[in-house]
């Protein structure tokens, strides 16, 4: 067990940590759920946090490299609901945030970015996310831009917050206009919780679902023999589309008035039966579980 002392969002924590814990294992362990893993491999960005004003990939920085008493920044610390830092609010006008998983990352690389460099040009805000890391699957990256420069703006005491804030008219049409999408708020201040976030805090006995799906596409299925995976340590049970009570079919309403869409809407299974093996594992949470999916045998 290793001890140190860190500044975390400005305050002195002491805290506690195993040899091989992560930054991010640390800080999500702390309540720091702004700290999103999504790659664990150093590879996306979301986990992004600030270390002495440098910015770091939580997922793959040793928790035991950091010196004591260096001072560690999340998104938690950047603003609140009532007095949004003008990166937070600049995401949220500029439709910077979409599915909002890598936005933490963005804002806290972003803050390191107009800390350094007060005055960026477009392309060093796109050369600065290249460098660090920081990848984003929804927006194409413009929104995310203009947000920067906008916030820069306000930060350099060009513009005001008020200048960036988008003001509802009563009766107005929203369409075209910069319009927050819904949960923007959440996400810019990393309140929003996504799948780890919901499992951290369930019960020790919850059950976790764990899809299975075959190598193949279109494939008949013949049997598919899980006997193996059934044994496995914390498995309670594998259901397949025989479990399924009743009708095993989905309905799917046909788009009204679309030429190219031919099926009748009875073509969705719950749980593949005939064709593309798809089977569920209901199981007790373990590391070991989530890497021995391989362990199932499917007769197609």
């Amino acid at each position: 067990m290793i001890k140190r002392n860190f500044v975390i969002n400005g305050t002195l924590k002491f805290v506690t940590f195993e040899e091989g814990d992560t930054l991010a294992d640390l800080l999500r362990r702390l309540g720091l759920r702004s700290v999103k893993i999504g790659c664990n491999a150093g590879q996306c960005g979301s986990c992004s946090v600030l270390v002495d004003g440098d910015v770091v990939r939580s997922c793959i920085k040793k928790a035991k490299d950091i010196k004591e008493h260096s001072a560690i920044e999340t998104l938690e610390g950047m603003g609140t609901a009532k007095a949004l830092h003008p990166l937070q609010q600049a995401f949220i006008t500029y439709g910077a945030v979409q599915c909002g998983f890598c936005t933490p990352g963005f804002l806290m690389s972003a803050k390191a970015l107009l800390q350094a460099n007060p005055n960026p040009t477009r392309q060093e805000v796109r050369d600065w996310f290249n460098k660090h890391r920081n990848i984003c699957r929804c927006t194409g990256y413009k929104p995310i831009v203009d947000s920067v420069m906008a916030a820069a703006a306000v930060m350099r005491g060009e513009a005001s917050m008020e200048d960036i804030t988008y003001h509802y008219e009563e009766g107005a049409d929203i369409y075209g206009t910069s319009h927050p999408r819904p949960g923007s708020l959440a996400k810019v201040l990393g309140v929003c919780d996504y799948g780890e976030d919901f499992a951290a805090q369930m019960s020790d006995e919850a059950l976790h679902l764990a899809v299975v799906q075959a190598k193949v596409h279109h494939a008949n299925i013949l049997g598919i023999e899980y006997n193996e995976a059934e044994n496995m340590p914390g498995v309670v049970k594998v259901i397949t589309a025989a479990d399924v009570k009743g009708s095993n079919i989905l309905r799917i309403i046909p788009p009204l008035g679309s030429p190219h869409y031919y099926s009748d809407g009875l073509d969705h299974p719950i749980i593949c039966d005939k064709k593309y093996s798809v089977t569920v594992m209901l199981s007790r949470w373990s590391p070991r579980i989530q890497g021995n999916r391989r362990a199932w045998r499917r007769k197609r």
